[in-house]
């Protein structure tokens, strides 16, 4: 018997409480809502702290791997970052090369082996938080020095960074 709209939303209200063990019903949970309610399943996201894009990505996970003859065990280890990037290249043809690739690489890597580019090895993560102005400013300087946005976000933002940076520092020594 199928749940109801409301039944749907309490499961996902509940599995997102323990999201790391839950991520993959909870995906499936949210596909269902998506489709069946989608003011509920936003009401799933602005109450929880999966937040708008992690939700969407976790309906991506579903739609992509629920169909997918492989373990539920081992997409819980590799888990839903890893599975939301190489989604849209999995065919039931190539499901275990993709999922090694995913057990042998960072997330990052993977989105550079997705888009047909060797993975950098020594590559640092950095996580910054900025105020709105911060951030307005951040976006301005990415795009003027060589990023691209890409809808909300923007793309190679690391290179334009990069790029500020030299800039201000040839600025700095005179050049």
């Amino acid at each position: 018997m199928a749940l109801s709209n409301d039944d749907l939303y309490a499961k996902a209200m509940d599995l997102s409480k323990d999201f790391d063990d839950n991520f993959l019903d909870l995906a499936k949970t949210l596909r269902q809502l998506l489709d069946r309610d989608p003011e509920k399943f936003r009401e799933v996201w602005t109450k929880t702290n999966i937040g708008r894009r992690k939700a969407y990505y976790l309906v991506e996970v579903s739609r992509t791997f629920d169909t997918m003859p492989a373990p539920k065990s081992r997409l819980k280890k590799i888990g839903w970052t890893k599975l939301q990037v190489i989604g849209k290249h999995v065919t039931k043809d190539n499901l275990d090369e993709m999922l090694g690739l995913a057990e042998k690489h960072t997330a990052k890597e993977l989105e550079s082996l997705m888009r047909g580019e060797k993975p950098s090895n020594n590559a640092h993560c950095v996580l910054m938080y900025f105020s709105p102005k911060q951030y307005d400013l951040l976006e301005r300087t990415l795009l003027r020095h060589g990023g691209t946005r890409s809808g909300r976000g923007i793309n190679d933002k690391e290179e334009a960074l990069v790029s500020a940076l030299k800039k201000l520092e040839a600025v700095e020594k005179g050049e």
